[in-house]
């Protein structure tokens, strides 16, 4: 979880908790593919303004074939395929948005974030979503390639 920040996921960090699996059968079922993936903190705390933390986990920025993702963390994908560069940053900027975290607060009094709800947020079509995501990639180049 310490690794998302808004727009930004940092891997490794200078921290003394281990922050890999081991790679082996036993952890097959914990990894998933390194793909490009939306990543939205569970949890925020009392003090913060914002609820939700999103982040474009960009697949060509790390040099893995498998992730592991703590439960502490959503996750979006597609499920049959792969998202694209501007539709992670599209979502994430949404999801980091002052309008989505205002909605998202009016709707939930708590500072944890789950899948259900995430599922039941509005969002905008997908062509808006492609379009603000290209838009951040313009201004933000050399964090996405």
């Amino acid at each position: 979880m310490q690794h998302v920040k808004a727009m930004s996921v940092q891997w490794p960090i200078d921290i003394k908790k281990k922050q890999h699996i081991q790679l082996c059968d036993k952890s097959m079922n914990l990894l998933l593919l390194n793909k490009n993936y939306v990543l939205i903190r569970r949890f925020s705390a009392k003090e913060e303004q914002r609820r939700l933390t999103a982040a474009p986990f960009i697949a060509q920025r790390f040099n893995i074939d498998f992730i592991g993702i703590e439960n502490h963390l959503n996750y979006i994908y597609r499920p049959d395929g792969e998202l694209s560069l501007e539709e992670a940053c599209g979502l994430s900027v949404i999801y980091n948005s002052r309008l989505l975290n205002l909605y998202f607060s009016t709707f939930n009094g708590n500072t944890q974030v789950s899948a259900t709800e995430l599922r039941g947020m509005p969002l905008p079509p997908l062509e808006t979503i492609i379009n603000v995501g290209r838009y951040i990639m313009d201004i933000n180049v050399s964090t996405y390639y």
